[in-house]
């Protein structure tokens, strides 16, 4: 060994050892913590006016600093991979959710190897990475079992990973939770759990547990929120604060939060309230019996806020004992603003909307407000909540008005911030967070990748600004786009251009608004200064171009999931077998295969005496299909997205059975099915209607029913409900797709 720095002696006297010198962070390198909520608007947090309490994140702020016009990619996964990576999200393919690849460069899901993220930068400069919760940041189709992991978060940088991997989950059973990259044996969560808080305190275990290895080696705490994103669920001591606190209505709210926002110096005092959403009905407009209802939403989503705090509160009081938090750089934010898919009236199950179904009644949904924000209903407010939640600005979450683009952001460093509880009003962007922490640690970029150069980051250190409260903003222009939704912005001007949904796209629609005089976006200046706009437009247009944005793409979302390949396809109209013994299998395994098309389900088992259980079930309590044996019995029930059949049972002998199920999918999403024992039918062919589509959380269990329960009832008197018997095996066979 010529290159070995020691001498090789032929024996130990007569040599000299040699260690090579192990990775550290720089000396006093500070502890990062990145807390990052999902769809919160602008205004949720009370140090950004709202009347939700907030008080560690309020202290934060106290201890640090506030933005007033920090924007980010007005949707999830372009959010999460530009704040990862310091690049924007169309250039690291995730213009749009990382459920799909839509065949495109800029909307394949997936951040290329050569867009190094944020913890393979830190990690290799010599930090222990940790996350906890949501992920989306890899392709569906690569999440299940047998996908590549090579975009999954611990081939990303991260040294330890503890949450989930799609957009969205049940908060009281979170679907396909794993450690790492591997999924966890959870037949059954406590009857206390929330997802919520489980992040937090995984995050505080592992830099327990890595403190216990080395006491000095700085880490990345990536805390990724699935609250408040649907479906809104929350504990019952949080939600219980909240009675009553939102009688008043959504009109006077956002009025209130306006007045608070001026009265604390958040937002210029001339700064005027945007014109109300057309789809959003002054409060006094609404029926009076449908009130109670509504403001139950917003109790939901503020409790849940709400517990967001109090985990803040436990990790700053673990970080405190440490004696770490004056040198540890805490960031509080959101990856877009609050949503508008609630409609005008919200809905309990929001699923069945998410999924293209017409509204329940309202007299459906006001019987069922005892239901709301707890584990039996997946809920999303109405439209008018989240044009509080973005006060004061106009648009939500997809588009590109304030109301998407622009959220609260908070820094704490005390160890480096001096003006502590200041506002600061220049203008930065998600991308800039990467290169102000790689700044603040005194870590360099990587510049080459397995051989490659990496790609450059597009963000711009603010670390003068945090210094400074008369530092220049570091960057001067952006641009955004978001489902064919676009705006530009340079120097105080933004033009912005926002579409109907699935409707074609008009691309001369565009407003022009300065942001100097007019923080809020309230007022059109474009038939004032044409040059202006003109200038932003064709700003937009290179910047799409070199971005990888076009095309644009407004078809609504039903559309835009159709996007697979022919590979994915094919192996959709292939029959499945699932076998007892294994995990919950992804919904992507199980949903190709039953969604709104024909399909055969049959499950062989064997019967004793006194044999009961569940025999296979699809799905949660938002939707999906449950056999099981009860009282000598075999049950069907089809939960269709809220609207119930349970079929009448069979009686069963003891001996080996196969029970079937055949469904017939009819067109306009209705169906109808029967149930065949060893042959026989016990009554024909019966509606079971809507049909089943992506809109559910978990695939299909043999054996049981885990985590989250199709069936109500059947959990609480059973649980998950073991067969005792055995199951051979559950096949499933596609048939037909649905036209019409």
């Amino acid at each position: 060994m010529s290159d070995f720095p020691g001498i090789i002696g032929t024996t130990h006297e007569e040599s000299t050892p040699w260690w090579p010198e192990r990775k550290k962070a720089p000396d006093g390198a500070p502890n990062i913590v990145i807390i990052y909520m999902d769809d919160m608007g602008y205004s949720d947090p009370g140090c950004f006016g709202s009347e939700i309490d907030t008080p560690h994140i309020d202290a934060m702020a106290e201890r640090g600093l506030r933005f007033n016009h920090y924007t980010t990619h007005p949707l999830c996964s372009p959010a999460r991979a530009a704040l990862l990576t310091g690049l924007n999200a169309h250039a690291v393919g995730t213009g749009w959710l990382s459920n799909n690849n839509s065949g495109f460069p800029g909307y394949s899901g997936e951040m290329p190897a050569d867009a190094v993220t944020l913890a393979e930068t830190v990690r290799a400069a010599g930090y222990e990475t940790i996350m906890t919760g949501k992920w989306h940041n890899t392709p569906t189709p690569d999440t299940v079992p047998s996908g590549p992991k090579h975009s999954w978060p611990t081939q990303r940088g991260f040294d330890t990973f503890y949450g989930f991997m799609d957009g969205e989950t049940h908060f009281f059973f979170p679907s396909r939770l794993q450690l790492n990259n591997q999924l966890l044996p959870i037949d059954e969560f406590p009857r206390d759990y929330y997802t919520t808080d489980d992040w937090a305190d995984r995050g505080i275990q592992f830099v327990k547990e890595l403190r216990a290895s080395s006491a000095t080696k700085p880490f990345f705490l990536y805390i990724a929120h699935n609250a408040v994103h649907a479906p809104l669920q929350s504990k019952p001591a949080d939600m219980a604060k909240y009675l009553g606190r939102y009688d008043a209505g959504w009109t006077e709210m956002r009025l209130a939060r306006h007045r608070r926002q001026i009265d604390m110096g958040l937002i210029p005092p001339d700064t005027r309230l945007p014109v109300s959403d057309p789809r959003v009905p002054l409060w006094e407009d609404t029926d009076p019996a449908d009130r109670t209802l509504f403001a139950r939403h917003m109790e939901t989503y503020a409790a849940m806020i709400d517990c967001v705090d109090q985990t803040v509160g436990r990790l700053v009081s673990f970080l405190e004992d440490l004696g770490e938090l004056d040198n540890t750089i805490i960031i509080f934010s959101s990856d877009n603003g609050g949503a508008d898919a609630g409609g005008e009236t919200g809905m309990i199950n929001n699923q069945g909307r998410y999924m293209g179904l017409p509204a329940a009644p309202m007299e459906k949904e006001r019987a069922r407000i005892a239901d709301l924000g707890g584990p039996r209903s997946v809920s999303l407010y109405p439209t008018g909540w989240g044009e509080v939640c973005n006060t004061p600005f106009p648009t939500f979450k997809t588009y590109t008005g304030g109301g998407g683009r622009r959220v609260s952001f908070v820094v704490s460093y005390p160890k480096r911030i001096r003006d502590n509880g200041a506002i600061r009003s220049q203008f930065i962007h998600v991308t800039d967070i990467m290169p102000t922490l790689l700044d603040l640690a005194g870590i360099e970029p990587i510049e080459e990748i397995n051989g490659r150069p990496a790609k450059k980051m597009h963000g711009m250190s603010f670390t003068s600004v945090l210094d400074d409260a008369e530092a220049l903003s570091p960057r001067t222009e952006q641009y955004y786009e978001c489902w064919s939704n676009r705006a530009f912005y340079r120097s105080g001007w933004l033009a912005r251009s926002i579409q109907k949904r699935g409707q074609p796209i008009d691309l001369d629609n565009w407003t022009l608004h300065n942001l100097d005089d007019d923080f809020s976006e309230s007022t059109d200046l474009r038939d004032q200064h044409s040059d202006k706009l003109d200038e932003l437009v064709a700003a937009f247009d290179e910047a799409a171009h070199k971005n990888m944005v076009y095309p644009l793409d407004n078809r609504d979302r039903f559309q835009k999931f159709a996007d697979v390949s022919e590979e994915e396809r094919a192996a959709a109209d292939q029959p499945k077998s699932f076998l007892p013994g294994a995990q919950t299998s992804h919904r992507n395994d199980i949903l190709p295969l039953i969604s709104d098309r024909s399909f055969v389900i049959r499950a062989r088992f064997d019967q004793r005496e006194g044999d009961e259980g569940v025999l296979w079930a699809i799905g949660d309590p938002s939707g999906g299909m449950v056999m099981y044996v009860e009282s000598g019995r075999l049950n069907f029930h089809y939960n269709g997205f809220g609207d119930a059949v349970s079929l009448p049972p069979f009686d069963l002998d003891t001996g080996s059975h196969e029970a079937v199920l055949e469904y017939e999918a009819l067109g306009g999403r209705t169906g109808r099915g029967r149930v065949l024992m060893d042959g026989q039918e016990q009554v024909g062919w019966t509606e079971l209607t809507p049909t089943l589509e992506f809109g559910i959380f978990e695939g299909i269990d043999v054996g049981l029913d885990r985590n989250g329960p199709v069936l109500w009832d059947l959990y609480e008197r059973h649980g998950a409900f073991g067969y005792s018997g055995s199951v051979k095996d559950v096949r499933v066979e596609p048939g037909d797709r649905a036209t019409g």
